[in-house]
């Protein structure tokens, strides 16, 4: 049924525990986000990893891997503390 999500269907946060280290092996080839990633509480990892990994489709995929070392770079520690800054 479109429109219609079923609960089953969704992954609880703490089961993207897993992908933790897959997130921060994307993040291997610039240091400092990096360190910044394993700087972080294993909540927002786990945010992260859900993020990414909780996408279906390659291309939203990589659209989060872009928008996830965008905003690790600005300093902030998720996407809704980015989103929420001041304009």
């Amino acid at each position: 049924m479109r429109g219609v999500t079923y609960l089953a269907d969704k992954k609880a946060l703490s089961d993207y525990e897993v992908d933790i280290p897959r997130v921060a092996e994307l993040l291997a080839d610039e240091e400092s986000l990096k360190t910044f990633f394993d700087d972080l509480t294993p909540g927002y990892q786990r945010e992260w990893a859900r993020y990414i990994y909780g996408a279906k489709a390659e291309a939203t995929k990589k659209r989060h891997i872009a928008d996830m070392r965008k905003i690790l770079a600005a300093g902030y520690k998720s996407k809704r503390g980015y989103g929420q800054r001041a304009k």
